[in-house]
């Protein structure tokens, strides 16, 4: 049997509005939202209403729906409404109810109450600007050193959960907390390694160095056993830590990304100081990266290993310990490559010939649920002929595999040598697989139907030539868009790569036309856009005018509600 679907503020009239507020004025707001029970999707209607007058009336009312996954959304969706006292009360009233309830939600539940304890008590002061001056003046006693690597240590931070649409155009069945609310891990807003690293000194000492890399490891270790237990980090698959470090070491990919990423380059900088003052203190952190289950951990022995201060034989071991999925697969490809650029040559030919015996055999195949050799091939492609562009050494075992994939996959290319390992790149980026001079000769009035038809012909791996238009030639691109609307046709496939090339389409005239065209598309398709053109927008909103910005933002933001309205009602 179907839940009973509630009624929410968009389903109703300003009368019937009106109607619940006076009816919650009478009494005990806080029984009688216990007893009517609402849509929770009513709590910022409420605050509006000012019927709420003190966050504990809500305690209540969410007990009565903590097995609806639909709270779960709407509370995750307005935490600002909470305080810690509500907090104490929902943590009390669910531990009753905690052994009755499905482990999602329950484990849910205990991530929002954490939410909330965090963020309040993060309200009440900066611990970062607290604590620099008394690294400034020189302490350096354990307490210090304890709220450092506390500071730094991510911790889960809760909102809401847009799902702008999905293959399916429904909703799929939620199976962990991410599939309720969204779940980030970040640290005190605005802290950066590079201020951390300042406000350390280069000269500290030795055992300075080791005794705080020893507690930021803790740290580091703690919040990614934390995070997957919140199911967002995955020690075998692409996950929230790949996610915030596309590098460990320094590099322009790591640009605006937090959580993970300060702590990890503060270790990484630490250590490699470290290394250079005492390699006996910092050599012991290495081997224990190398073995340990945690991802981001092997990344730092990774990382740490293409520091001469390792001894060639130690580098080689790291990368043959190294579980097989890893060598191939998550942003730990970006420290292999790195390494295996950095030390290939120190190797011992009898170390080489196990690492490419590795290579060749290729990663699990259980990694794939379909074209399983097709994938396995671009894997040992991707390694071998990076290698192999860099001058390395290879076996004739290796020399050969390679020869046989480019006879079997002749388009496949290589990335840039500065995108080698990584497996998304952001920005400034020139490189896409496909060949744009297909659509040289065609005219804008046919383009997106002559773009489908090569996707759909195209095999697989052959690349995107649609895509690799709009890299090149964004504003042929456009022309084919546009000749398209005007015959009412408006295809998401081909919108959505176009818009991601923002910074490729900059002259005014082709930008307005743009931000025009997103204006006249019909609300009822918009959706499958709304999220590429969010961010299409914030990259041309110097751009353009108040008259073209404000009306698609508001779009897209109509957009945004009626996904989630959707989500809720479905």
């Amino acid at each position: 049997m179907e839940p009973i679907k509630k009624k929410t503020p968009s389903d109703t009239t300003e009368f019937e509005r009106e109607q619940l507020r006076f009816f919650l004025s009478q009494g005990d707001v806080s029984n009688s939202l216990a007893e009517l029970n609402p849509s929770l999707a009513w709590l910022p209607e409420l605050a509006k209403m000012k019927v709420i007058q003190n966050p504990g009336q809500l305690a209540p009312w969410i007990e009565r729906n903590f097995a609806d996954p639909e709270a779960v959304r709407e509370v995750a969706a307005n935490l600002g409404y909470f305080d810690e006292t509500t907090v104490d009360t929902l943590e009390f009233r669910l531990n009753l109810q905690r052994n009755n309830l499905p482990t999602l939600l329950a484990k849910s539940w205990q991530l929002i109450i954490r939410h909330i304890r965090n963020a309040r008590r993060g309200a009440l002061r900066n611990e970062w600007f607290e604590l620099a001056p008394r690294l400034k003046v020189g302490e350096r006693s354990p307490e210090v050193l304890e709220r450092l690597a506390s500071i730094l240590r991510p911790r889960p931070k809760l909102g809401k959960r847009i799902s702008w649409y999905d293959e399916s155009g429904s909703e799929k069945v939620p199976k962990r907390p991410s599939d309720l609310m969204s779940i980030d891990y970040e640290i005190e807003g605005g802290l950066n390694e590079a201020q951390v690293l300042k406000a350390w000194p280069q000269n500290a000492s030795a055992d300075l160095d080791r005794r705080l890399l020893n507690m930021l490891t803790e740290a580091v270790e703690s919040a990614l056993e934390d995070a997957i237990d919140a199911e967002v980090e995955d020690n075998a698959r692409y996950s929230i830590s790949d996610s915030d470090v596309p590098s460990v070491a320094a590099h322009k990919q790591n640009g605006y990304r937090t959580g993970f990423l300060p702590i990890v380059r503060v270790v990484a900088e630490i250590w490699t100081r470290l290394a250079v003052k005492a390699g006996t203190l910092a050599l012991p952190f290495v081997q224990d990266w190398s073995t340990s289950p945690l991802k981001l951990n092997r990344r730092l022995a990774l990382f740490a290993a293409a520091d001469i201060a390792v001894s060639a034989e130690a580098a080689a071991n790291i990368l043959l310990v190294l579980p097989p999925n890893l060598l191939f697969h998550t942003n730990t490809t970006v420290e292999v490559f790195r390494l295996i650029r950095a030390r290939w040559k120190d190797f011992s030919e009898e170390k080489r010939v196990e690492i490419e015996n590795r290579i060749v055999a290729g990663p699990p195949r259980d990694l794939f649920t379909s074209d399983v050799e097709i994938w396995v091939d671009r894997s040992r492609y991707d390694l071998l002929g990076e290698m192999e562009r860099a001058g390395l050494d290879l076996s004739q075992t290796s020399k050969s595999l390679l020869a046989t994939i480019r006879s079997k996959y002749p388009t496949w290319q290589l990335r840039p040598p500065e995108q080698a390992g990584f497996h998304i790149w952001h920005g400034g980026g020139t490189w896409i697989s496909g060949d744009s001079q297909k659509f040289q000769n065609i005219s804008d009035e046919v383009l997106i139907d002559e773009a489908k038809k090569a996707a759909e012909n195209a095999d697989f791996m052959e690349g995107n030539h649609w895509q690799a238009l709009c890299q090149s030639n964004p504003s042929k691109a456009l022309r084919g868009l546009a000749a398209n609307a005007r015959e009412g046709k408006w295809p998401a496939w081909a919108w959505n790569p176009f818009l991601w090339t923002a910074q490729k389409l900059d002259d005014p005239d082709s930008v307005n036309l743009a931000c025009d065209l997103l204006q006249k598309f019909p609300e009822e398709e918009f959706p499958a856009v709304a999220d590429t053109a969010s961010w299409w927008l914030s990259e041309k909103v110097t751009a353009l005018d108040e008259n073209r910005l404000w009306p698609l933002w508001d779009k897209i933001e109509e957009a945004t509600m009626l996904q989630t309205t959707d989500g809720q009602n479905a």
